[in-house]
């Protein structure tokens, strides 16, 4: 795959949100950013939007919607087959406009090009779907200490030791919501693994959760924790993206540099994912003192 740099729709939206020095950071040149993944047994998601320029100017969130692509041509390809993605709003994504189908579900093995064409631009990257899907042992609950209403999430799991695997935890949180976001400092290189592996999920971060951010789960929240397995460009994306993500509200360790990627003439990620998807309604888990 071929690597490249960017800085994800997610982070130049929240970069934004605060004014910029002109005399250190130069305007941004408009460009297509494209988030797009697909699974084993899953349909296809992409979501198209223009990156936010930096300037010293604020842009409220509600302003977010006008950079939405929603006249491109999308299609996916596995070498055999290929197909044009349908555009339709979606309030379970952010932003609520996806391309999707229902005539290609991803299989394990197979590598899919995906080909994004708007404005005379052509946007293009590839990506494998993992052999495997993580085996998942159990998963454990419990309170956070001096809180009745936080919870934490540990998922148990065992990494094949007979190949190279990297991993990426995703949450969803709410039970209409139907976008993954990537779990914070869930990215994993089975180099630090050791066989079976106990691992505290924390919760996925939001463009409009900066102001409010708990990396635990609420005692009312319904939660789908995804561990998938994936390549080794997608893991070096996630797990920059998530460095990011963490700095990004930090004034003194506020991003200045790209993210690797494999997105050819635009800005973004496509990725094949093998995954194990797991279930919580945190009521459940509720104690009476």
């Amino acid at each position: 795959m071929i690597k490249r740099k960017i800085i994800p729709w997610v982070v130049m939206a929240a970069m934004v949100v605060c004014s910029c020095d002109e005399n250190y950071i130069e305007v941004s040149k408009p460009q297509i950013v494209v988030e797009g993944w697909i699974g084993e047994n899953d349909f296809p998601v992409v979501i198209v939007t223009q990156n936010i320029p930096i300037s010293e100017d604020y842009t409220p969130l509600d302003d977010l919607s006008k950079y939405i692509v929603k006249w491109a041509k999308v299609s996916i390809s596995d070498g055999t087959d290929s197909v044009v993605l349908t555009g339709k709003y979606d309030k379970g994504f952010y932003p609520p406009y996806i391309y999707t189908t229902g005539r290609m579900r991803g299989k394990a093995g197979k590598k899919y090009m995906l080909k994004v064409e708007y404005d005379d631009k052509t946007i293009t990257a590839s990506t494998t779907i993992p052999l495997q899907s993580p085996k998942v042992n159990g998963t454990s609950v419990e309170r956070c200490e001096e809180s009745d209403t936080l919870y934490k999430i540990a998922i148990n799991f065992t990494d094949d030791t007979f190949q190279k695997n990297y991993y990426q935890f995703f949450t969803c949180v709410g039970a209409r919501n139907k976008q993954f976001l990537a779990s914070y400092l869930g990215s994993i290189d089975d180099a630090v693994l050791n066989g079976t592996t106990n691992f505290t999920v924390y919760r996925g971060r939001q463009i409009t959760d900066f102001n409010n951010y708990t990396p635990y789960f609420s005692v009312n929240d319904t939660v789908s924790i995804k561990l998938a397995q994936i390549d080794e460009v997608s893991y070096t994306f996630w797990d920059e993206f998530s460095k990011t993500i963490a700095n990004a509200s930090n004034m003194f360790l506020a991003p200045y540099t790209n993210i690797h990627h494999n997105i050819s003439g635009g800005i973004g990620y496509w990725c094949g994912m093998n995954d194990t998807i797991l279930h919580f309604r945190m009521s459940d888990y509720k104690t009476v003192p």
